[in-house]
């Protein structure tokens, strides 16, 4: 059926409404496809002839072919002439064949009337032949005036060569136009490439397009004041073959090109600006002379050079305020506002701040808008000490209590930790603890080896106690412990005469539930001392002996910052003063003894430039950071046993006299407490604790209250 609607045009022609009587014609192609097939019937009576135009069928280089069929128009005779002729130019629906013949077929049939409605037409096969063995869809010229138009039909090489092509600068005739590429594209005349030199037109590299074979211009750039800097804002000026870039006037191509003046050899943008009202520099700005810096009147400041007027001359002018900075001798932030110098130079390595409002500035819990609190003081800096009932309704006070169930007893040691908890260390194996939240002690009534316990110090992370003592004894004990153990003990040391009187630790910085723990320790009849570094193990400690020099007080920041204190072993027995020295291998430094110092029992270090030392006979010693020396004692004749120190206006002396010194507003206030005491510790001003004798404790501002 689909051959039958494809001659649909034909039985128009023969203006036929019902076959009737008609032929079948075979038409075969072989070796190609026709693009379109022109059918002609002619009747011999009257010569008169139908046409109409269809596609080929088939597949490239193989052939096919195509069923037609003729129906006789009215008043033909029987005898017909049937002519197939074959076109390379594809079929256009309702248009007729164009172009060139490339083979065409013949023959006669004749028509019995009546066997086509039998269903029985004659039929006539037409063989058609032609060469198109590259599958291009165009016939092979013969060269003798048959066949089609292509001029390479050879398999897979002839395939991109045929007359629908365009002629490619490849030495062949693509196109088939008979023009080789010389003719076809004009080879060998005279052209110019894109630099302007001129060369011969060749085939370009790809085969397919032509180029100019010309040599690349040498490119240039202007340079008409011969600052060896190139004209901006032009384009670059070609030199062809055989002619160079002039040795003047113009620079290579690779040089910069951005002279905004180049009529003046001192204007480019490599000058240096100068104040003169001109662009040197080609910046687009005038006198922006390059940035130094330069030295300002005033206290280490600097400024910056700017033009002063067009005549080149400069000023030196300040690039900003100068900053004011306070002393902070306490190290909390903010410093004496009534104290200020201004440096453009910091201050801060030399103990300065840029924030003001220090009212004291030897009180690091006293600035503007400090948190008040129960110390007698003015914090906020506001005029008014412990307002809005900080201390309670019945205000604040050194309040005692005996602790243990004995008046006879003494307590040594005492060591607050976390938020309210503390340990005391005593004679008689006293060892008493006020856990966090509580408002009493539980006293542990073990008896320990050696009997009497100095020395205490607490991990703030774990609340365990670290303690030490007479015979030579070291004691880890818990809040819940019901014994004396474990109980190492220092060595080398077989002398149970040797006494542990005072314990530092630093919790390590990775893992806080272990610490290194230092202690002094006089040894034998006291006339020798130990220092030692505990790391709190349940083993012997390694604790050399210093011969010639007794320890009673050990306290320091870190390793780094570290002071023992004691006396030497001759009379008059003068204070010493020993720093430990973290080298490899560690060790402590070379006796100090400051002039007039008495035997010395405890130390405290403030922060790193400032420390305090008490002894025997009102010794009171200040640190500065580099030396130790005398300083104002609260008593001239008491033996002081401890100290503690938050700046140099908020210190805490404890005495054999039972008096509790405090030191602010410049001078030293005694408490009575009425005991003698031997130990001050605390962790601020309003959570203070003493330990003495007669079994009592003693806490600022007020006794623990229950929870």
């Amino acid at each position: 059926m689909r051959h039958l609607l494809l001659l649909l045009p034909l039985f128009a022609l023969a203006g036929c409404k019902e076959p009737q009587d008609g032929v079948k014609v075979t038409i075969t192609s072989t070796g190609f496809v026709p693009g379109c097939l022109r059918v002609t019937a002619r009747d011999e009576a009257s010569q008169e002839t139908r046409t109409t135009a269809l596609a080929g069928k088939g597949a490239p280089s193989v052939g096919g072919s195509v069923l037609v069929g003729v129906v006789l128009p009215e008043g033909w005779g029987t005898q017909l002439s049937i002519k197939a002729e074959a076109f390379e130019t594809p079929f256009a629906p309702g248009e007729d064949c164009t172009g060139k013949v490339v083979t065409s077929g013949d023959g006669q049939v004749s028509v019995v009337r009546g066997e086509a409605a039998k269903g029985n037409p004659p039929g006539l096969t037409l063989a058609l032949s032609a060469s198109d063995e590259d599958g291009d869809g165009y016939v092979l010229d013969n060269k003798d005036g048959t066949g089609g138009t292509d001029c390479d039909d050879r398999l897979e090489l002839g395939r991109s060569v045929h007359p629908g092509v365009d002629e490619r600068c490849n030495f062949q005739d693509d196109n088939c136009d008979g023009d080789d590429d010389q003719t076809h594209f004009g080879l060998g005349v005279a052209c110019q490439n894109d630099g302007g030199c001129t060369g011969r037109l060749e085939c370009a590299f790809n085969r397919v397009d032509t180029a100019c074979n010309a040599p690349e211009p040498e490119l240039a750039w202007v340079d008409a004041d011969g600052d060896k800097v190139g004209k901006a804002g032009v384009e670059a000026t070609p030199f062809c073959t055989p002619n160079t870039v002039p040795d003047a006037g113009y620079v290579s191509f690779n040089t910069r090109h951005d002279d905004c003046d180049d009529t003046n050899a001192n204007i480019h943008p490599s000058v240096t600006e100068i104040c003169n009202d001109v662009d040197d520099n080609c910046d687009g700005t005038l006198n922006n002379i390059p940035p130094e810096s330069c030295p300002m009147p005033g206290p280490q400041c600097t400024g910056m050079w700017q033009c002063q007027g067009t005549s080149g001359a400069r000023e030196c002018v300040a690039t900003g305020s100068i900053p004011t900075w306070y002393p902070d001798s306490d190290l909390d932030g903010r410093g004496r506002t009534d104290a200020g110098t201004p440096s453009c130079a910091p201050l801060t390595d030399a103990g300065y701040t840029l924030d003001g409002g220090d009212c004291d500035d030897g009180n690091p819990f006293i600035y503007a808008a400090a948190p008040e609190i129960c110390d007698e003081q003015d914090n906020d800096c506001d005029g008014l000490p412990d307002e809005n009932l900080v201390c309670g309704p019945t205000g604040a006070g050194w309040a005692g209590r005996e602790v243990g169930g004995s008046n006879s007893r003494s307590w040594y040691g005492i060591s607050p930790y976390a938020d309210g908890g503390v340990w005391l260390a005593g004679s008689a194996s006293g060892r008493g603890v006020k856990r966090p939240g509580e408002a009493g002690f539980t006293f542990l009534s073990t008896t320990c080896a050696g009997n009497t316990l100095f020395a205490a110090w607490v991990n703030p992370t774990t609340g365990k106690a670290y303690l030490g003592g007479l015979a030579r004894y070291l004691y880890i004990q818990e809040s819940t412990s019901n014994n004396c153990e474990p109980n190492p003990r220092l060595d080398p040391s077989n002398n149970n005469n040797t006494a542990i009187y005072s314990l530092i630790g630093f919790p390590e910085a990775g893992d806080p539930g272990t610490a290194q723990i230092f202690g002094v320790a006089t040894h034998g009849n006291g006339n020798d001392g130990q220092a030692f570094l505990w790391t709190g193990a349940d083993q012997d400690v390694s604790a050399p002996i210093l011969n010639g020099t007794t320890l009673k007080g050990i306290h320091g920041l870190s390793p780094a910052l570290l002071f023992a204190v004691g006396a030497e072993r001759a009379p008059p027995a003068d204070g010493r003063i020993l720093r430990y020295q973290p080298g490899n291998p560690p060790s402590w430094g070379a006796p100090v003894e400051p002039p007039g110092a008495n035997a010395l029992n405890a130390v405290w270090v403030v922060h790193p430039k400032l420390a305090y030392a008490v002894g025997d006979n009102g010794t009171f010693l200040k640190w500065d950071g580099s030396n130790w020396a005398g300083a104002p004692s609260p008593s001239n004749n008491e033996n002081l046993t401890g100290v503690i120190a938050f700046g140099s206006n908020a210190i805490y002396v404890s005495s054999r006299s039972g008096t509790l010194f405090r030191y602010y507003d410049n001078t030293w206030h005694p408490h009575a407490l009425n005991v003698p005491l031997n130990a001050v510790n605390g962790t601020r001003p309003d959570d203070l604790w003493a330990a003495g004798e007669q079994g009592m404790a003693f806490h600022y501002p007020a006794w623990p209250a229950p929870p």
